[in-house]
């Protein structure tokens, strides 16, 4: 009778026992499985979302935000960019895997924009039209 109740007992003990570690081996491995990308990184690593906010104190007028969305927007790795005219700044979510902030600063003083402490490429700012320039430059040629 004690070998019958240990039997009962036991049971659904082991069943439990053995369903508890293949779910949790399961599930384990294929997390584990699925976020490892081919440079050993985890997907979360491998994919960490960026966002910054740059001060654009050059900037002037609409045609100057076209200008930095589009040098932005072509950058490999930029998720997404807003920039505000009125505040003169942009936020930009972009992927930290791909670029960094010097980056696209760059690309902004490339296009001929101060971007934060950066100050904008002399040769692409004399290219830009009048109205993105900084008034008292423009007032100068004149």
């Amino acid at each position: 009778m004690n070998i019958l109740k240990n039997k009962k007992t036991l049971l659904p003990l082991i069943f439990i026992v053995i369903l508890s570690s293949i779910l949790i081996t399961g599930c384990s491995k294929e997390d584990t499985e699925d976020k490892i990308d081919v440079n050993g990184q985890t997907k979360q690593q491998s994919e960490q979302p960026g966002n910054l906010t740059i001060n654009l104190p050059s900037m002037q007028c609409d045609k100057c935000k076209e200008t930095i969305e589009t040098a932005v927007r072509k950058m490999d790795g930029i998720r997404e960019i807003t920039v505000s005219v009125k505040d003169k700044f942009a936020h930009i979510d972009y992927e930290k895997s791909k670029i960094d902030v010097t980056q696209i600063e760059n690309a902004i003083t490339s296009a001929g924009y101060d971007a934060n402490d950066k100050k904008a490429d002399p040769e692409a700012y004399e290219n830009l039209k009048e109205c993105c320039k900084i008034p008292n430059d423009s007032k100068k040629k004149e």
